[in-house]
């Protein structure tokens, strides 16, 4: 320890002996924070060079139980599926304008390709239904949080039932979309 570490250490001591309680807690408390700073300092050199989960574990730090410790409710599930199609949302749009720069001939060139192929209506209408049903899912779920921020159907019977109903009427759109 440094010799003005010792002597301001020297000085904070005979400090707090000679001010009033409410003081001297207080200059306890820095005391003890300065105390554990240093040994956290000393603890991370140590373990600089060691694996973040190895470090935590010699620290004696807890695990955190992450979604593992929940029940997964519907509500759950849809509030994920509705941030995921909304990322997929964003992202395959970028992603599509991309491939169609970096590809060396024009839209209708390939256009013309897959016309050839002469695929099987149900796999065209298979590939449009789930195209359709992130956009359809996705915005019928933005009405239901619109209605929520208006405070309606806040219960949790009524978050099941619109869960349940924007589950069939996403689908119901979706194959609507898909017969155009």
């Amino acid at each position: 320890m440094s010799l003005l570490r010792c002597v301001n250490l020297r000085l904070l001591r005979e400090a707090t002996n000679k001010c009033s309680p409410a003081t001297s807690v207080r200059l306890q408390q820095k005391r003890w924070v300065n105390v554990k700073a240093k040994e956290m300092e000393n603890a991370a050199q140590v373990l600089g060079g060691v694996e973040f989960e190895i470090k935590n574990k010699n620290l004696k730090r807890p695990l955190s139980p992450h979604l593992s410790i929940h029940k997964m409710w519907s509500n759950m599930v849809l509030s994920m599926t509705h941030r995921f199609t909304g990322v997929f949302l964003y992202v395959i749009p970028f992603g599509l304008a991309s491939v169609a720069i970096w590809l060396p001939e024009s839209y209708p060139d390939y256009l013309g390709t897959l016309e050839a192929m002469h695929l099987n209506k149900f796999i065209i209408a298979t590939t449009k239904f789930l195209i359709a049903l992130p956009f359809s899912f996705h915005f019928l779920s933005g009405i239901r949080h619109i209605i929520w921020d208006t405070g309606h159907w806040l219960t949790v019977k009524e978050v099941n039932r619109s869960g349940y109903i924007l589950i069939v009427l996403a689908v119901a759109l979706a194959i609507h979309l898909t017969s155009l």
